[in-house]
């Protein structure tokens, strides 16, 4: 295995980092700083990455610069534009192009990572211009997320066009990084001339093992929340777009009715107040349900407070390279999961250690058959152990960081071979 914590006193090859989240949001802050603040200790890394205006507040900026520059990553932080649409994604890519080519001034840039698709555009360009390595890091099938969420037409120009260069992604790179056993298995069905050499590898979205963990629940938290005593079913993160809020809501209402003490705690930056009238009109009592925010670092905090974790999501072709970041979380804190079957490989790391209910759909028929497992869970003594396993065992950011770190040495290498070949 490779000690990403202990990298050998020499000049780093330099990494140019592609991400479209911003690493100011709590997704970016999870999956994109938890792997490059590790990877940093054997990489030159420069990290680009696009914040929302909602998120630049001055001191946060300067304590994220301040962290990243004592790991050695080189942050260039872009602004990212939603309006108008396409047109100020187009600007996004043109204004990355522009700052970035300048990253191999001083010494040449020796990878480029994008972390999806937006990335990968930009990733197109700066290789050509590097002539670097592409490690296309796919996060999932976006196109057809688009289509799939209702935002885009099969038969829509930006449909196709995407699915252009996502063949361009495929058949361009050098290395692709799946989140799912599931999504490489559909590889096939695309129809892109992906070469039989190229490595493929399957990182989910993993969590920091040392900061998400079992713990005793925080009693002066309960007693603000008014949740002592309770039988606490939790939500984590948002519960809209691919998340099936109607479902998730009915399956909430008719837990709090078939558990004993039950009340349930969401913790989202969603809207509240149109979530309590949704959840109201699911039937959820309200004097039984707890909406918060909290910020990343608070996350493990509040995750320690429940019981057993929920989510359904929507299941589709473009959600078999999906994997939701709060499975890993939920599961490193010792937490069981009651959740949907057929996204990505979800359902199949769930069951195979016994740590939630995996339910065949979303409907209250299989929520209600669902209960007594549930039940059997909060009763089992080694439920939380067997949780922990799971995470240990796919969710670890030290072992996903070995795995790109490894990915990186190969590329890198069969870049230089190629290069010494070339020139023979």
């Amino acid at each position: 295995m490779i000690d990403v914590g202990h990298a050998k006193q020499s000049i780093k090859p330099r990494i140019c980092y592609i991400s479209y989240d911003g690493v100011l949001e709590p997704l970016g802050e999870s999956q994109v700083l938890g792997y490059v603040e590790r990877l940093a200790a054997q990489f030159d890394i420069s990290l680009i990455t696009f914040e929302k205006a909602v998120d630049l507040e001055p001191k946060r900026v300067r304590e994220m610069n301040k962290r990243l520059g004592e790991q050695g990553v080189h942050w260039m932080r872009m602004r990212y534009h939603k309006w108008p649409p396409v047109l100020s994604t187009a600007y996004d890519v043109l204004h990355a192009l522009w700052s970035g080519r300048r990253l191999s001034r001083d010494r040449p840039v020796k990878l480029v990572h994008a972390r999806g698709y937006v990335a990968g555009l930009i990733a197109l360009g700066l290789t050509r211009i590097f002539g670097s390595a592409f490690l296309f890091d796919m996060r999932g099938f976006w196109a057809d997320e688009k289509v799939d969420g209702g935002h885009w037409s099969r038969s829509s120009i930006i449909y196709g066009l995407t699915k252009y260069f996502e063949r361009k992604f495929f058949e361009s790179a050098q290395g692709i990084v799946s989140l799912t056993h599931e999504g490489v298995s559909s590889f096939p069905t695309l129809g892109y001339g992906i070469s039989s050499d190229i490595p493929i590898e399957v990182i989910p979205t993993c969590t920091d093992l040392d900061r998400f963990g079992p713990g005793p629940k925080d009693a002066a938290l309960l007693e603000e929340l008014k949740l002592t005593d309770r039988l606490v079913i939790g939500v984590s993160g948002t519960v809209s777009n691919w998340y099936l809020r109607q479902a998730m809501l009915d399956g909430l209402a008719l837990l709090t009715s078939e558990l004993e003490q039950a009340s349930v705690l969401i913790v989202t930056r969603d809207n509240h107040d149109q979530l309590r009238r949704d959840a109201a009109s699911a039937g959820l009592p309200l004097e039984r349900l707890v909406i918060v925010s909290a910020p990343f670092d608070k996350m493990p905090t509040y995750l320690r407070l429940m019981d057993v974790g929920l989510f359904f999501i929507k299941v589709c072709f473009s959600k078999k390279g999906s994997c939701a970041t709060k499975l890993g979380e939920f599961l490193a804190t010792g937490i069981p999961v009651m959740i949907n079957n057929g996204v990505g490989d979800s359902g199949r790391i769930v069951q195979e250690f016994n740590a939630g209910v995996v339910l065949p759909d979303a409907t209250t028929t299989s929520v209600t058959r669902g209960i007594p497992a549930v039940r059997s869970l909060l009763e089992d003594r080694e439920t939380q152990t067997r949780c922990r396993a799971a995470a240990k065992r796919y969710f670890d950011v030290r072992r996903g960081s070995e795995q790109y770190a490894a990915l990186y040495r190969r590329l890198i290498g069969d870049l230089q071979t190629t290069e010494g070949g070339s020139q023979a």
